[in-house]
């Protein structure tokens, strides 16, 4: 499998945990286990990742969207 790497790293979280993802495949991963999988926010984050990993959208277009997502 391809890992489409962002050009920097997004760090997420909060003053208890910090995540650190810096690819869509990685992103991915973190989505799974997030407990809001039902927002559109979620979602939006979630498309945009396979959208990436299918070759639909450029790589650093998903990360805004993974940033929102993370964004408490």
């Amino acid at each position: 499998m391809m890992i489409h790497r962002w050009k920097s790293p997004l760090v997420l979280g909060d003053s208890r945990i910090r995540i650190v993802v810096g690819s869509p495949e990685e992103a991915i991963n973190w989505l799974i286990h997030e407990p809001n999988q039902d927002t559109p926010k979620w979602k939006r984050a979630w498309k945009a990742c396979r959208d990436v990993i299918e070759g639909r959208i450029r790589t650093e277009d998903a990360k805004q969207a993974v940033k929102l997502a993370g964004a408490r």
